[in-house]
């Protein structure tokens, strides 16, 4: 045990003694998580800033001979009286560019009943390659559309809202198919560099020989490379879960979201425990092709397949098809090494996870984690696969 300590503090004192790596450990993965985190959230809000209605305080629209009943809709469009009868003028200024919209009713203007032969038409006319335009057009015969005669009415009260959807629930299922692959993601690049280099880079240097013919077990000379980046794994998480505690709450504000979107101490603690234990399985697949692999170059070349495993399924997972059959898969999903992190985070944040299939994704991780420090010690001891 103590040589094992032994190597581990000499590894984590080159880990902290580089600034460069120090940035790698604490900052990337946060800046990573929190920036993507940030941008998605931007975006988000514009969507909906989009979406939201506005006043048109920049409309140039006139209309001819509105009847008293048009005059609200008219006022909410930003469409005034035109100022005088010239229909051309009004026309040229719309062909020109310079207003938006001219709209003319006729004279005799009347709303028949629904089958008349009689109906009265309103001339709108408008100019499609001006956005503004376009896009008052478009509110216009919209409005217009819901003013005609109708027999009868449908979700009128402007006091209820019609859509039950679960506007949080739906937020949670977005974000359970983006998060994970993000924190994930953070965490496998600070991993992947310093695992390849802590055993592939010292074999391609010679310097991985040199310790083996000293007297430190090739088993303890494992077991302590592997606690090195055990432990960066730990803090490349923890950065990685800031950064995404941060996040969370900023996705909710920027689709206006307010209600079922907080999570409790608990539900974070489920999601670190995901993220920790996840990474400790990644890690130890890391440093597993770091000791096959001939040079860093190698381990780094092969690394990034395992990055998959994460990718699709988080991924496909947004997708109710694929969803469902991962679902139908029930515990399994959770005894399955690096997946069941995925999984188990993306029931954290959809507030749907259950503290036994929590139990089982972080015992499985941990000993998957210490099975392959076994295992690479092992692999130590094979010459060939040192001197390669």
């Amino acid at each position: 045990m103590r040589d094992i300590i032994t190597v581990a503090k000499k590894e984590l004192k080159a880990f902290f003694s580089d600034k460069a790596i120090l940035l790698q450990m604490f900052i990337l993965p946060f800046a990573i998580v929190f920036g993507y985190g940030m941008l998605m959230a931007a975006t988000w809000s514009n969507i909906a800033d989009d979406k939201a209605p506005k006043k048109n305080e920049t409309v140039i629209a006139y209309s001819m001979n509105a009847p008293d009943e048009f005059k609200t809709v008219l006022d909410e469009l930003g469409i005034k009286p035109a100022p005088d009868k010239d229909i051309e003028k009004y026309k040229d200024q719309v062909k020109s560019k310079e207003a938006d919209m001219i709209m003319v009713f006729p004279e005799d203007f009347k709303m028949d009943e629904p089958g008349s032969s009689t109906l009265s038409n309103i001339d709108i006319f408008y100019n499609s390659d001006k956005k503004s335009s376009m896009e008052l057009y478009s509110k216009a015969t919209v409005m217009f559309t819901t003013m005609q005669p109708r027999i009868f009415t449908f979700n009128e009260s402007t006091d209820t809202d019609y859509d039950l959807i679960d506007k949080a629930s739906m937020l949670r299922n977005l974000l359970g198919g983006i998060i994970p692959l993000i924190v994930f993601m953070a965490v496998y690049m600070v991993c992947m560099s310093l695992a390849a280099n802590s055993i592939a880079g010292d074999k391609e240097k010679g310097f991985l020989n040199t310790l083996l013919v000293t007297p430190i077990k090739r088993e303890s000379l494992a077991a302590g490379k592997s606690i090195s980046i055990l432990v960066v794994a730990i803090i490349a998480s923890c950065s990685a879960f800031i950064g995404m505690a941060i996040s969370l709450p900023k996705f909710a504000d920027a689709l206006k979201i307010a209600e079922k979107t907080s999570y409790s101490i608990p539900d974070y603690g489920v999601l670190l425990g995901a993220v920790v234990t996840g990474s400790f399985v990644c890690a130890v697949i890391l440093l597993i092709i770091s000791t096959v692999a001939k040079d860093t170059k190698q381990a780094t070349t092969l690394s990034p397949i395992i990055l998959l495993v994460v990718m699709i399924p988080s991924l496909m997972c947004s997708t109710e098809s694929f969803a469902a059959h991962v679902e139908n898969l029930g515990t399994t999903n959770y005894v399955i090494p690096v997946w069941n992190s995925v999984k188990l985070l993306q029931d954290g944040i959809k507030l749907n996870y259950s503290w036994t299939n929590a139990g089982i994704t972080f015992g499985v991780n941990v000993a998957v984690a210490l099975f392959g420090i076994f295992f690479i010690g092992k692999l130590f001891n094979r010459e060939k696969i040192v001197n390669g």
